[in-house]
């Protein structure tokens, strides 16, 4: 079974799993784990056994952060793995009470920005690889593991104190999500569905399209908009753009399987096979849909493009309909968003809404060739444009 939590690693290779106590289990470590405890003034803190654990992702990325309560305070834990010296597992721990702490961590291969003076912990029993730091009052410190131990050769110590920081790496994250759109409301989970996409490897991907080449069509188109070569997946996404033409009916995501199918062969300078994938598009066409998304490997892409899916649906290669689900609730009285959404197989749109009472301002951008046509039939059937930018005023039903 595998083990439950958040998934982290690098592009192309999810490689550990975060668990809700910050336990990190990496893959490649011969089924270890690296936990952490925590000795404050009142007693040792077990993560794993503390009702104080608190966890989150940081802007919906792969950086998990994860807080226990000490007397005066938090002392908060963030992982993450970086690509240097050939991928690091980091564990970066905050003292954020007015005590000082220590803080205990699995030391086999360890780099570290601790000073000298780790001692084995007291009064709690741990693996006997375990060694206790000090951890002032407002301090920090870096523990960094190599990704793959070896039992036969220990890793060589690197100064831990040059690798990135926590924000620098959420921040990483969010800029390649943000090669592909970026949305408000739902940037974090529209983020944290692009990072599981990343975080999956080839293999799976491979998986995904047998078994539903709608969705694995999807996943590779996001990959491809947050820099993935799109060479890379010609073939893959020609032949799963055959197969979901073949049967249109077994996926509610066809339609937009097909376009972003054909914007992917444009991406790779395929013209001609992506005016073919456009025709069986426009032939085997499903409709307006938005299903939910579900538990398992399909759920982030689901999300992802359920999130897109509400700003703007293709109709044909030169219309689109913006807003095709309608409004949301949640949506009604809030400044709304989206930059860079794929609108047909040639064009993206950006589209704002800003509410004057209980009508919406609609501002949009187009970016492609001209004369794409947008509508909004569901909100208001009196909007119609070819305008490459511009503003209406949409009079929204009760």
């Amino acid at each position: 079974m595998s083990q439950q939590g958040i998934r982290i690693g690098l592009h192309g290779a999810g490689s550990a799993v975060v668990d809700p106590y910050g336990v990190v289990h990496p893959e490649g470590w011969r089924g270890n784990s690296c936990g952490w405890w925590l000795a404050a003034s009142d007693k040792w803190h077990d993560p794993r056994t503390s009702p104080s654990v608190r966890q989150q992702r940081i802007d919906g990325t792969p950086v998990v952060q994860t807080k226990v309560a000490v007397p005066g305070g938090d002392v908060v834990q963030r992982v993450f793995v970086v690509a240097d010296h050939g991928g690091r597992l980091v564990m970066q721990v905050s003292n954020e009470s007015p005590e000082p702490v220590a803080v205990a961590v699995h030391t086999l291969d360890i780099s570290t920005t601790a000073a000298a003076g780790a001692s084995r912990p007291q009064g709690i029993e741990t693996p006997n690889d375990v060694m206790a730091y000090p951890l002032s009052h407002r301090a920090s410190i870096t523990f960094a593991w190599p990704l793959v131990q070896s039992r036969f050769r220990r890793a060589a110590p690197i100064d831990a104190g040059l690798l990135p920081s926590h924000d620098q790496v959420v921040r990483g994250w969010v800029l390649t999500s943000e090669r592909a759109s970026r949305v408000a409301p739902d940037a974090s989970a529209l983020v944290t569905a692009r990072c599981e996409l990343s975080l999956m490897t080839s293999l799976e991907i491979d998986d995904l399209l047998d078994a539903d080449a709608a969705l694995g069509t999807l996943v590779i188109a996001e990959r491809v908009r947050m820099g993935d070569n799109p060479r890379e997946w010609t073939s893959q996404i020609a032949d799963a753009a055959r197969r979901v033409a073949k049967h249109p009916q077994r996926s509610a995501w066809t339609a937009r399987a097909m376009v972003m199918a054909a914007r992917t062969l444009v991406a790779a300078d395929e013209s001609l096979a992506a005016d073919d994938v456009v025709e069986l598009w426009q032939r085997a066409a499903t409709g307006v849909t938005r299903p939910d998304a579900t538990s398992g490997d399909s759920s982030a892409i689901m999300q992802a493009a359920t999130i897109e899916h509400r700003f703007v649906h293709a109709l044909t290669r030169t219309s689109a309909v913006v807003l095709p689900t309608g409004i949301p609730v949640a949506w009604r009285g809030a400044n709304v968003e989206a930059h860079g959404v794929v609108a047909t197989p040639e064009h993206r749109v950006s589209l704002a809404l800003r509410w004057h009472g209980e009508n919406v301002a609609l501002l949009w951008e187009v970016d492609g060739r001209p004369g794409l046509h947008l509508s909004a039939p569901t909100v208001d059937a009196s909007f119609s444009t070819v305008a490459a930018q511009g503003e209406a005023l949409l009079r929204v039903a009760p």
